[in-house]
């Protein structure tokens, strides 16, 4: 198998910002016997941040590009004949973790511009973290000061957090922003205590107007880096300056000091739950937009009803049926969706259940007509009366609601799936031989 690291690499940066910076400096080779793939990392505290928190998204990154089986180890890099003191050590790492002091014009270091407000999806599970976070940056440091989003990984805690950044920006590019992560955040401590610089990084944290930060549930492993974050804090807070931070659990579950934990108690906290199905669609339709593609409604459904927890996961199952779609001879249906879903996830299949495909294949089959036809606007006879049957079938024998019945033929309301479900109902009680039929489709199905 061959491919090439640097591939992965673009991949990484497009699809995960702090993921990227971990495997900024690396480089990997790849075992074919052992089908593995060993990635060389400059430090000790890259290898320990990449594997305890960064392996299962980099396999379903790299999954795609290379193969469904691949592993992954992480090594730190050998030096060889190159004798290194412990100045030259503080100075290579400050060199590469360092925000600049003074940003250059139109550019916010590490403020990804794809993430706005215009393209997150917002529903009932993230509403008013959404709201919330367009309040402040409407008005930064007027309201909700500070603001701690937290959830769990993949949910659109970052998008919110550069949304702030990239609006503010927008509004008034004299703003001192800046982005960081906790993680970032902990290394340069280290680095301008090493160096005897911490005036330097006073004057950098401590001068800004705005001051986003993520995953700040790493200060929990800096004690040094946890005091001067309190300080930074307290120092911004008594400048009306704005602070938003994001965690995968509340203030009160972090293992901080309570002075700390009572500094993010004291704004808004808001938490983003997994999106429900409608939200999941909304998503990757959106995606379909923003590249141009043609998407059957009853593929994103599927999509969405199988990556149910984690946004990240939907995009890149998303993306994998795109890019297989783009090879010659494919085409974007429910075949290459579970494709690229056992790409993603090649244990989606293990805990199978009667589903909507199955249904429309049976049903479609039986009554001699196209499988798109149940999902189309025909309107002829026998295409309405099959999809009110699938649809019946598909309330009977499934858990899907209404809502998620309705995407899956065809986009249509659930006011629609009412009717059909209760169409076929009335004939079943009327029509004994109508009845044996719906029986009969059952029995296939449920083979």
């Amino acid at each position: 198998m061959a491919f090439e690291w640097n591939n992965i690499i673009n991949k990484v940066k497009t699809d995960s910002t702090s993921l990227h910076m971990w495997l900024e400096k690396s480089t990997a080779l790849y075992d074919d016997a052992t089908n593995k793939l060993v990635i060389e990392v400059p430090s000790q505290l890259h290898k320990k941040n990449l594997t305890d928190k960064y392996i299962p998204e980099l396999l379903s990154l790299i999954r795609p590009i290379t193969n469904d089986s691949i592993s992954i180890d992480i090594d730190i890099k050998k030096v060889v004949n190159q004798k290194i003191d412990i100045s030259q050590k503080i100075t290579i790492k400050d060199v590469q973790i360092s925000l600049p002091l003074d940003n250059p014009a139109g550019h916010i270091p590490y403020l990804n511009t794809k993430f706005k407000f215009d393209n997150f999806i917002v529903g009932h599970s993230n509403r008013f973290a959404h709201a919330a976070s367009k309040a402040v940056a409407e008005a930064p440091g007027q309201t909700y000061n500070p603001l701690f989003i937290y959830g769990g990984v993949g949910l659109g805690k970052t998008h919110l957090l550069h949304a702030i950044g990239n609006y503010v920006y927008e509004k008034n590019p004299q703003t001192k922003i800046l982005i960081t992560t906790a993680e970032k955040f902990i290394i340069e401590v280290v680095a301008h205590i090493g160096s005897k610089k911490m005036d330097e990084f006073k004057e950098k944290y401590r001068s800004v107007d705005l001051l986003l930060v993520d995953d700040i549930e790493f200060l929990q492993k800096g004690e040094q880096a946890r005091e001067e974050f309190f300080h930074t804090f307290n120092e911004l807070s008594n400048l009306n300056k704005q602070i938003v931070a994001t965690s995968d659990s509340p203030p009160q579950e972090l293992k901080l000091e309570e002075r700390l934990k009572s500094r993010f108690a004291a704004g808004i906290i808001a938490d983003i739950q997994p999106p429900n199905f409608e939200t999941r669609v909304a998503i990757l339709r959106l995606k379909a937009k923003e590249i141009n593609k043609v998407v059957p409604d009853v593929v994103l459904a599927f999509i969405a009803e199988n990556v149910d927890t984690n946004i990240r996961f939907l995009g890149s199952t998303f993306s994998t049926m795109i890019a297989l779609s783009n090879q010659p001879g494919f085409e974007i249906n429910l075949d290459l969706a579970k494709q690229a879903l056992k790409l993603t996830n090649p244990s989606f299949e293990s805990n199978k259940k009667i589903g909507i495909d199955l249904i429309q294949q049976v049903v479609s089959e039986y009554y001699g007509i196209k499988i798109q036809d149940l999902s189309s606007r025909k309107r002829p006879e026998n295409i309405a009366n099959a999809r009110q049957i699938a649809m019946y079938i598909t309330r009977n024998l499934t858990e899907y609601s209404l809502v998620q019945i309705g995407q899956y033929f065809g986009g249509k309301d659930h006011t629609t799936v009412m009717h059909a479900i209760k169409k076929v109902d009335q004939l079943i009680k009327s029509d004994d031989k109508f009845k044996a039929t719906i029986d009969e489709l059952m029995v296939r199905i449920k083979k």
